[in-house]
């Protein structure tokens, strides 16, 4: 029996799962291959529902299913947290002392918030990468009377990259439809010299802002944050005060990829961008924010990248090797307010070009969040 373990029950790892069981329906039914999913908590969370909530556009309730509801009947799940991956011996060691034997591993883990890397940001910002989180900054919201909101990216790479962008046209809307916004800043910090890591978007999004009377602080890489003070300091020498700070902490690959030896300084895996398998590891392939693929860590990545893990996976059970390729494809809808969009899609030679923010894109992405669970984690299309 050939056996496929699948480490990580995200966008990436679920879907992933499920596709390499359509492919080998067969061998699968007749017990010649076994598809394994290691998710710790066994709850699949839709992240880019979060800022939704942010907004009242979705409940809580809807960010979240039974990672055991979306997997195919005959993918078993574990509920464990990785302790190392031995690729020596082709071994998954879970803490609490089981180990797991694969043939081909799938590397899907994700990517790992790390706030406390920024002295003072737990302490003074809010952020709406997690649920809880998500619940907090809305409530604040709520009763903010007005004054200087601080948005801050505090460090590259990181998921959703646009979601900077997101909440900062959202939070204007928000603040114009409760009558406080002429009683309100908004300043907008970034790490780089522009707003956004793409040339051909950076543009367009900081017409946006300066349309909007949005203050532009690049670059600006967050040093410290006073929460007393309620002023950051950045690597540049600038400092900014605000009442309310709107941070995108950190980000790291899974703690256990740097203790198996398969991730870099940042526990991103070193990655062949067109086949999606590990460097120098055999038998093991890798996709979303898990590698260390100089592209967009987005849930569009991960859904096309599992795509090609599956065919690539399937290929190799059956005797062949690994001949379907990534070709860098993204899309991405970007909010540009509480009731519009616009979008980006692109690949590693085809950069994007967003069109004019519409209600359409707004609705078609309100949309795909609610089909999100069949369409995607499912794999059903």
């Amino acid at each position: 029996m050939k056996r496929v373990v699948v480490l990580g029950g995200g966008i990436g790892g679920t879907t992933v799962a499920n596709r390499i069981r359509r492919l080998l329906a067969n061998e699968v039914a007749g017990g010649q291959v076994q598809i394994q999913v290691v998710d710790r908590e066994g709850i699949h969370a839709y992240q880019p529902g979060f800022l939704m909530v942010v907004f009242d556009k979705m409940r809580p309730e809807e960010t979240k299913q039974a990672e055991s509801h979306l997997l195919h009947r005959s993918i078993e799940l574990v509920k464990a947290e990785v302790e190392k991956v031995d690729a020596a011996q082709k071994k998954v060691l879970l803490k609490g002392g089981r180990e797991m034997t694969y043939d081909l591993l799938v590397i899907a883990s994700g990517s790992v918030l790390h706030p406390e890397l920024v002295p003072g940001f737990s302490e003074a910002a809010h952020t709406f990468y997690d649920l809880s989180n998500a619940e907090k900054l809305r409530d604040a919201l709520r009763s903010f009377p007005g004054g200087r909101i601080v948005v801050n990216v505090a460090g590259l790479p990181y998921k959703c990259p646009v979601a900077p962008l997101e909440v900062t046209f959202m939070l204007d809307d928000f603040l114009r439809s409760r009558g406080i916004r002429d009683k309100s800043e908004i300043h907008y910090t970034y790490p780089i010299p522009k707003v956004f890591g793409i040339d051909t978007v950076a543009p367009v999004m900081q017409k946006l802002m300066v349309d909007r009377g949005i203050s532009i602080h690049v670059p600006f890489n967050v040093q410290t944050i006073d929460p007393a003070k309620k002023s950051m300091t950045s690597l540049e020498g600038d400092t900014l005060t605000f009442d309310l700070l709107v941070g995108i902490p950190p980000h790291r690959g899974a703690d256990f990829l740097q203790a198996s030896g398969l991730g870099d300084k940042g526990n991103w895996v070193p990655t062949d961008r067109y086949a999606l398998t590990a460097d120098g590891k055999e038998g093991i392939f890798v996709l979303g924010d898990a590698t260390n693929i100089p592209i967009s860590k987005a849930g569009s990545t991960a859904d096309y990248e599992a795509e090609v893990v599956a065919q690539n996976v399937a290929s190799v059970v059956r005797g062949g090797g690994p001949t379907a390729r990534y070709e860098g494809r993204v899309y991405c809808w970007i909010m540009t307010g509480l009731t519009q969009a616009t979008y980006i899609k692109f690949d590693y030679l085809h950069p994007p070009h967003p069109p004019t923010p519409s209600f359409a894109h707004y609705w078609n992405k309100t949309i795909y969040n609610r089909a999100y669970w069949d369409m995607t984690a499912r794999a059903m299309f």
